[in-house]
């Protein structure tokens, strides 16, 4: 049987592709391991059993919506409302975010066969991603969710950088605190994308208004951004250090690369 120019996937093959899927979100489930048709995974603080014949069958009947099959899966593992299909550009355009996420990412998607993210190339071994936030999960946006919806990757980038704009605006203020040389700017909201918040640069240009020295930025993993100026080579080396620890011990680690603000352009920082 096939779809198109698409082969139809046997029952195993069809498992198999799910377990490479749901690895995409390791934030909030871990595949503990398949058994022919059944996968063992643990989400939400607990082992749970998922017979795939039924999903399988969905796929059958229809294999255009396996994007959508895959996302019920995620969605009954999280208890999460399940989200209108992937194809309704219009209803999740408000809900696309830019995430920094380590180039790393991108062999791991190829070595599973999965679809390929649209991405972008950024700094110090990080892309961007783009993703459509779920209330316990995000979905990572795929080049054949591009074509479907008939948008280009500037459209995404450029609305996903918007939709952060104006969260941050209305969820997550930033933390300031210390005076002159030891001042500190931090984002620490917990929400995902507090690294992602380097690509803010308007942000960014406020800030280096109130450091001593050149503004320099440091985002060690996925829920944390801390930035101030290199005028005291002490306290700059004190954080760095922090930063390079954060990096490799927190979760969802990005960098111990810093970054600075140069002509309104994210640039990496290279220490005196």
């Amino acid at each position: 049987m096939r779809n198109g120019d698409t082969p139809l996937m046997e029952a195993d093959q069809f498992a198999a592709y799910i377990e490479r899927r749901l690895s995409l979100y390791d934030d909030v489930i871990a595949v503990r391991e398949r058994r022919g048709s059944v996968l063992i995974v643990h989400a939400r603080g607990r082992d749970v059993t998922i017979n795939l014949d039924r999903f399988y069958r969905a796929y059958v009947q229809d294999p255009a919506q396996l994007d959508a099959i895959v996302h019920t899966m995620v969605s009954v593992l999280t208890r999460e409302i399940p989200a209108r299909d992937r194809s309704d550009f219009a209803s999740l355009r408000d809900r696309i975010f830019p995430m920094l996420k380590p180039i790393g990412l991108l062999a791991f998607v190829r070595e599973r066969n999965l679809p390929m993210l649209v991405y972008r190339p950024f700094l110090a071994d990080l892309i961007i991603t783009y993703v459509v936030d779920e209330p316990q999960s995000v979905a990572y946006i795929n080049e054949q969710h591009l074509e479907q919806w008939g948008v280009s990757e500037r459209e995404i980038h450029e609305l996903a950088l918007r939709n952060l704009r104006r969260r941050t605006d209305e969820r997550a203020p930033y933390t300031m605190v210390g005076e002159d040389e030891q001042r500190l700017f931090i984002f620490n909201s917990n929400d995902g994308y507090d690294a992602t918040r380097l690509l803010l640069t308007d942000i960014l240009a406020d800030w280096a208004k109130q450091v001593c020295g050149q503004l320099v930025i440091g985002v060690p993993n996925r829920d944390f951004l801390i930035a101030l100026g290199d005028a005291n080579p002490d306290i700059l080396r004190s954080v760095a250090a922090q930063i390079q620890i954060d990096s490799i011990q927190r979760d969802h680690g990005l960098t111990d690369r810093l970054f600075t603000l140069v002509g309104g352009q994210i640039r990496e920082y290279e220490m005196a």
